[in-house]
């Protein structure tokens, strides 16, 4: 997440880089220039940028799904935060990862990329396939069809580990970077649990309570 202008659609200060020059708003998802990009594509904010466009809901959450499925190549996590991660070794597990990003001074600390980052460093990470991306994107659709445009929407983290866990998929919750407010995960469960019919705690308590010591 970076911290950059604020947005002229939503006042919105937070945004995150898709890490091609280019940042997408949290709040409401307009695109614009990402002022800490280094590649060919940087473009300032200053400029006037004719091609803006919103970046879909469904676009967004496909971008975490695919990090926890470990579509994207090891490029995408700067060198900085493999070298700082690679000089503290060993890790006892993917928390033990989190906990030592959470310590550094790194402009990127790709949270996001925790299943790529736990695998690259020997960790037995599990394998998401084709059917457990296409069925993650069917739940999401229906959570997105029940905000409508421009509303305030739920944490795509949370979103991402509780779709996760109603699809048979709870195994990869431990290599998930999860929101760790009480309350706002209290919040989220129960406009979560209104939209789906069945309520999540009926379904997954056992799943939960075996990978939350992970």
């Amino acid at each position: 997440m970076l911290e950059l202008h604020v947005c002229v659609i939503c006042s919105n200060s937070t945004w995150d880089s898709l890490d091609n020059g280019w940042a997408f708003c949290v709040g409401c998802g307009i695109m614009d220039a990402d002022p800490h990009y280094n590649g060919n594509s940087y473009r300032s904010t200053q400029e006037v940028l004719v091609h803006r466009q919103m970046y879909t809901r469904c676009k967004r959450f496909k971008k975490y799904l695919h990090r926890a499925a470990r579509h994207q190549s090891q490029n995408t996590v700067p060198d900085d935060t493999w070298k700082y991660l690679l000089d503290r070794r060993p890790y006892s597990g993917p928390k033990h990862i989190l906990k030592t990003l959470k310590k550094a001074k790194l402009k990127r600390k790709c949270y996001d990329s925790l299943p790529i980052i736990s695998w690259a460093l020997g960790m037995p990470v599990p394998v998401m396939n084709q059917a457990d991306i296409s069925a993650a994107m069917v739940q999401f659709r229906k959570l997105d069809a029940a905000f409508p445009p421009r509303t305030a929407f739920v944490s795509y983290v949370y979103a991402l580990e509780y779709i996760l866990i109603m699809i048979g998929r709870a195994d990869m919750v431990p290599y998930l970077s999860k929101i760790q407010c009480t309350s706002r995960r209290e919040k989220y469960k129960r406009k979560l649990d209104s939209i789906f019919t069945e309520p999540l705690a009926n379904r997954t308590v056992i799943d939960l309570l075996k990978y939350s010591s992970v």
